[in-house]
């Protein structure tokens, strides 16, 4: 089976392509042609998926995950019913349920594997990407790449044509917003900048639309009786929120009868008020599109791409055409990553070389493809000029929006005198803005180099670092006097360790999953 999956914060979409060439998303065994990302743990044994996962954590909260990809990359240990889960395992509980709906709708033999193009926002760094390709090896996925959402949306929207313009994508997800700038011409579509936030989506538009429905619930209620505590209640009211939302999309105005402990209120919304209720959250998407242009420029973009279903809210086409004098394109939104995802796998698997199993170029459309690094890497050093010589901080040695591949070499110093190890800490943005500050920074790799001569302080270590252009990040550091060298490389093993991936490996796949 060769697979494009769009591994969504709150939906997922699969695709594959047909023998034209022709990209088609694949139902699921419910027939529809998204799979919420709800996983519901009915027992230690067994794990329900989708639609009626989301329904039974309303009854039983405490048992249920959602929004699990905002959590990718991150130490986030779950435990549901006495057995130890990661946002790994999730998403591979997820990806596995994906897989197997796929091999229904294709007729395909029950142990037949999968070969699949795997989707990320772009901004994800490479913590994120690394989980994501544990989730995959956990659902026994052959990875065959991970794309950016953007890139994968700019294959479905047809754009690698060859004519020469500037694409802005405006991704606004379930629960990542991203917005990428890609520069189109004859020999072929570069990334040219991308940026976003892994906290902001569409479950926020509902959280919003949630408090206000709960607000006029609770005021027709008994005193005694808070409706928010009510886990169960809260739930639903989320997903009654979302149908609201989505309807405001097509409608002015809509209404809702809400019931609780005996009392009911109708609750009504027109689309000025939706958009008075969430005009921060847009105006925060404007902040980072401003921020990417920035980066982006000199050149005027010329071309508006709408991705995710939250940018069907009218007010994100309406913001976009006063900001940037362009009327968007919007095409089948929610499905437009997941078929982009399998029109780049058929590409992959018609080419008599295809990259290594797990890479991550990024975008490989017309005759050559440039990717950017999302976000930046240095290396954690210690301030020489601090008297009191204790602040840390991190030289950035790749800048983020830096072309792919990229290399860069910087000499430190060592601290110590008879010092005969040194400590190589990689560290990678965290937050929206690059900052030396160690608070605004991850680390992503870690490693001594050894068996150095006994050195004075302020002898030279020379550290490389290459991202490829598959996203993986190699770390050389060498001491030039004796020839000592110290090779580091992340996107292999991951975020969890081997022992923890094998437990996990083994619970996940003595999982019968349901829808």
């Amino acid at each position: 089976m060769i697979l494009g999956i769009d591994l969504g914060t709150t939906f997922c979409a699969v695709a594959t392509t047909e023998p034209d060439g022709r990209a088609r998303v694949l139902p699921n065994a419910l027939g529809e042609v998204t799979t919420p990302s709800c996983v519901y743990f009915e027992s230690a044994s067994d794990a329900i998926v989708g639609v009626l996962a989301r329904s039974s954590a309303a009854h039983d909260p405490d048992n249920a995950v959602t929004l699990i990809k905002r959590r990718m990359g991150t130490e986030y240990p779950l435990e549901f019913h006495g057995v130890a889960h990661t946002p790994e395992s999730v998403s591979g509980v997820l990806l596995r349920s994906l897989v197997a709906d796929a091999g229904v709708a294709l007729r395909a033999p029950r142990d037949e594997r999968a070969r699949a193009v795997i989707t990320v926002p772009a901004y994800f760094g490479l913590r994120e990407r690394e989980a994501t390709q544990q989730a995959a090896l956990l659902a026994g996925i052959e990875v065959l790449e991970l794309v950016s959402e953007p890139v994968a949306a700019a294959l479905h929207y047809g754009i690698s044509d060859g004519t020469s313009r500037r694409v802005l994508v405006y991704d606004l997800g379930g629960g990542t917003f991203d917005c990428t700038v890609l520069r189109v011409g004859p020999d072929g579509v570069h990334v040219v900048a991308t940026d976003g936030d892994s906290q902001l989506g569409g479950a926020d538009v509902d959280q919003r639309v949630a408090d206000l429905m709960l607000s006029a619930l609770t005021d027709v209620t008994p005193p005694e009786v808070d409706p928010r505590e009510d886990e169960g209640l809260v739930q639903e009211v989320l997903a009654t929120a979302e149908a609201f939302k989505r309807a405001l999309s097509s409608r002015t105005s809509h209404a809702v009868t809400l019931r609780y402990c005996g009392a009911s209120t109708t609750v009504t919304l027109d689309r000025a008020r939706l958009d008075e209720l969430t005009e921060d959250l847009v105006q925060r998407t404007v902040v980072i599109l401003d921020r990417l242009l920035t980066a982006a420029s000199p050149h005027a973009i010329t071309e508006v791409v709408l991705v995710g279903g939250s940018s069907r809210m009218p007010v994100v086409a309406e913001t976009l055409h006063r900001r940037l004098g362009l009327t968007p394109r919007l095409v089948e939104p929610e499905l437009a990553v997941a078929l982009g995802a399998a029109v780049r796998a058929d590409q992959l698997t018609r080419e008599p070389a295809p990259p290594a199993i797990g890479g991550s170029s990024d975008l490989t459309i017309g005759s050559q493809a440039v990717s950017v690094l999302p976000r930046s890497v240095g290396v954690l050093v210690r301030d020489s000029a601090d008297p009191a010589g204790l602040r840390e901080f991190v030289h950035h040695v790749l800048s983020r929006n830096t072309s792919l591949p990229a290399s860069a070499t910087v000499p430190f110093a060592t601290i110590l005198d008879g010092q005969r190890r040194v400590r190589i800490q990689v560290f990678e943005q965290a937050g929206a803005v690059p900052s030396e500050e160690l608070p605004h920074n991850r680390r992503v790799l870690d490693g001594e180099l050894t068996g150095l001569p006994e050195l004075r302080a302020g002898s030279r270590i020379d550290v490389t670092l290459h991202v490829g252009g598959d996203g993986r990040l190699a770390v050389t550091a060498r001491e030039p006097g004796s020839g000592r060298s110290l090779e580091l490389e992340a996107y292999i093993e991951g975020v969890i360790d081997a022992d923890l991936g094998e437990q996990l490996a083994t619970g996940a796949g003595g999982l019968t999953i349901r829808h």
